[in-house]
C-alpha cells in the first residue's frame, strides 16, 4: 500500500490536503480521503487513469487536483501507461519531442496555475501534438 499527501483546490484558490492511497495488483485501486469529499474509491488499469477519474469527480464541484497528473502541459505516453503503470507523465514543451528528462511523477506537486480540467489537459496535449508537425 502506498500513501501520499496531495492538495486539491477550489477554483477560487482555497486549498485542502487529501490523502491518496493506492495498491496495485491486476489493476490500480485508489482511495482518496479528504475533508470536502470524504472517502472515494477509484479503479483503473493504471494510476494516471485512476487519478483522472478522481479529477473528473471533483471538477463537478469546482475543484482541481494539484499534482502533475492534472497539469495542462503534462501527459503520459502509451508505453508509460502500459509498462510504467501510469506513474509518470511527460512535461510537454510546444514544438519539441519529449525525452526521459521530461518525465515527472504523477503525484508530484503542482500549482493552481499549472493545472486545469481534464478537458483542458486533453486540449493541451492535442495542441502539443499539432506543434510537432
Amino acid at each position: 500500500m502506498n500513501i501520499y499527501d496531495v492538495s486539491i483546490a477550489s477554483l477560487e484558490g482555497a486549498e485542502e490536503r487529501c490523502e491518496i492511497e493506492f495498491s496495485r495488483d491486476s489493476s490500480i485501486k485508489l482511495t482518496i480521503k479528504s475533508k470536502s469529499f470524504g472517502l472515494m474509491p477509484f479503479v483503473d488499469h493504471n494510476l494516471f487513469g485512476a487519478l483522472i477519474k478522481f479529477c473528473l469527480r471533483i471538477e463537478r464541484d469546482g475543484y482541481l487536483l494539484l499534482c502533475n497528473a492534472a497539469r495542462t502541459d503534462a501527459y503520459p505516453s502509451r508505453m508509460m501507461l502500459q509498462m510504467g503503470g501510469g506513474r509518470k507523465v511527460y512535461l510537454l514543451i510546444h514544438g519539441l519531442q519529449t525525452s526521459d528528462e521530461d518525465l515527472v511523477d504523477v503525484l508530484g506537486a503542482a500549482t493552481l496555475d499549472q493545472v486545469g480540467t481534464v478537458k483542458e489537459q486533453e486540449i493541451g496535449y492535442e495542441n502539443w501534438l499539432g506543434s510537432l508537425k
